[in-house]
């Protein structure tokens, strides 16, 4: 239970300095040439319930059949090793994961957090996992 305490303060922490950042009404205030966006990251654990790993041939499946048709302008997708406590197994698992990162303008937040929540409820289910952790931050962004 301590780790979980000391995860959640640093991720208070880090969420009061990034709001400090950010207008009234939740926008970055950007720099000039640069745009106020949203940005999502998205957890996506790749160890099934059953202990076997998402292959390569279904995430990439996964992410040309669910997840391209909802962010058809672009998307990014990094590979990382994660961790995390299931306080109720009081188990650490560590896995590799994949991080969808997408960035959308605010005008837009709503329907792509719509998005990713529905997109993470299906991987929930294709995969058998607990949850799929999702952040969303300020953004400024240009092209």
């Amino acid at each position: 239970m301590k780790h979980a305490t000391v995860l959640l303060v640093l991720i208070s922490l880090i969420a009061s300095g990034l709001l400090a950042a950010c207008s009234d009404d939740g926008a970055a205030d950007c720099p000039a040439g640069l745009e106020p966006f949203t940005e999502f990251n998205v957890y996506f654990g790749q160890e099934k319930g059953d202990g076997a790993a998402v292959s390569a041939a279904e995430w990439s499946d996964f992410l040309a059949d669910v997840v391209t048709p909802q962010f058809p302008n672009g998307l990014t997708v990094f590979d990382a090793q994660g961790q995390w406590l299931d306080i109720e197994e009081e188990r650490l698992y560590r896995e590799g994961t994949k991080i969808l990162n997408v960035l959308v303008p605010v005008a837009m937040t709503s329907e792509a957090k719509q998005s990713l929540d529905e997109i993470a409820e299906i991987y929930v289910d294709r995969f058998d996992q607990q949850v799929v952790f999702k952040t969303s931050i300020p953004a400024c962004a240009g092209f």
